[in-house]
């Protein structure tokens, strides 16, 4: 697999039928998936929420039947398909691991046929619709476990258990004509050494099966310095020899926001942590800096924006009946228009 330059469009479906358009440098009104490819894009990360009901507007986004479209057309244009189980009905992630409300009430071995088979089922719709994936996460940002609270840090067997039963589902859905998919496992600790190889020391204690990528987000104004991310993905490949992904980065273009749910990262908090304010430039230099990080380094394999389609727009807010807390990061501006940090994927080390 080639180095990995990716996006995670996870809104795109409900962006487009809320009436979202997307222009090219250019001003011309373009499918988003063409302008992303036509930047280096290759890769594009779709989220799975089990049984959404508060997912944007409408409710039910992020589920495998509204997520397969997007995965079909960016199959058919070439592009890679990287899929994120969240094995949550909504947002999982550091602050919260919501059991799916169809899972609760079951114990540990049945939380692990439920995921088993919500993978596998899952996997076979992307099989019958031909956007077989190339990578699937095994749960989302889970440095501090995942279906709470079961799989806590106090259970690492629990959480292994659970990653294997993930694992074991991507295996039985895969076969001689749909090879199997890279694994990865997810932390949110882009920054943190010690946190990274204590969780992963953890997996490997308990019996983790096999998986490919240490995914890590990394967000610089929140996680800290470039140095210490670049210190915790060369010690995760020393130590567990495998290389990583930054699942997850942004940066924001403006320090306005659209609507009446504020921003949740600001020029202010840039201008603390990086030095840097919300302006087109800066997201530009900021994300150039990642990409030529992870195109430079040997531990890295690939690099994700998390959300560049994702404007303000009625109807598609972080949830339903609210607003959007992200759309200064985009790399559209509120008129649809791709902003000048799209180019940082293909202006970088090794273009």
């Amino acid at each position: 697999m080639s180095f990995l330059i990716g996006a995670d469009v996870s809104s795109l479906q409900a962006m487009e039928d809320c009436g979202a358009v997307f222009y090219d440098e250019n001003a011309k009104e373009d499918d988003a998936l063409n302008i992303l490819k036509n930047h280096g894009i290759n890769s594009i990360r779709l989220r799975l929420f089990n049984d959404p009901t508060l997912s944007f507007d409408r409710g039910d986004y992020c589920n495998v039947s509204n997520t397969l479209p997007i995965a079909k057309r960016a199959k058919a244009k070439g592009l890679g398909i990287y899929l994120d189980f969240h094995y949550s009905d909504f947002w999982a992630d550091w602050q919260k691991q919501i059991i799916p409300k169809a899972w609760i009430g079951k114990n540990v071995d049945e939380l692990c046929d439920a995921i088993y088979k919500y993978t596998l089922d899952s996997l076979i719709e992307f099989k019958n619709n031909n956007a077989w994936p190339d990578i699937v996460q095994i749960g989302n940002e889970i440095g501090r476990g995942l279906l709470w609270d079961y799989g806590t840090l106090d259970h690492p067997e629990y959480i292994t258990r659970f990653l294997n039963a993930g694992i074991d589902a991507v295996k039985s859905a895969s076969d001689a004509d749909y090879l199997m998919p890279k694994i990865m496992i997810h932390i949110e600790c882009g920054a943190e050494t010690k946190q990274t190889e204590d969780f992963f020391q953890n997996l490997n204690r308990y019996g983790i099966g096999n998986y490919d990528y240490i995914g890590l987000s990394y967000y610089p104004y929140w996680a800290g310095p470039y140095e210490k991310f670049i210190e915790n993905a060369r010690n995760a490949y020393h130590v567990f020899g495998k290389k990583v992904i930054i699942a997850e980065t942004a940066f924001p273009y403006t320090d306005v926001s659209n609507d009446d749910t504020p921003n949740v990262v600001t020029g202010e908090l840039t201008r603390n942590t990086m030095n840097m304010d919300a302006t087109p430039e800066n997201q530009f230099l900021a994300l150039k800096k990642i990409v030529d990080i992870a195109k430079s380094e040997e531990c890295i394999d690939g690099i994700y924006y998390w959300e560049p389609v994702w404007y303000q727009l009625k109807g598609v807010g972080a949830e339903k009946g609210k607003g959007n807390e992200w759309e200064n990061q985009a790399l559209f501006d509120n008129n649809g228009h791709v902003l000048k940090g799209i180019k940082a994927f293909n202006n970088s080390v090794g273009e």
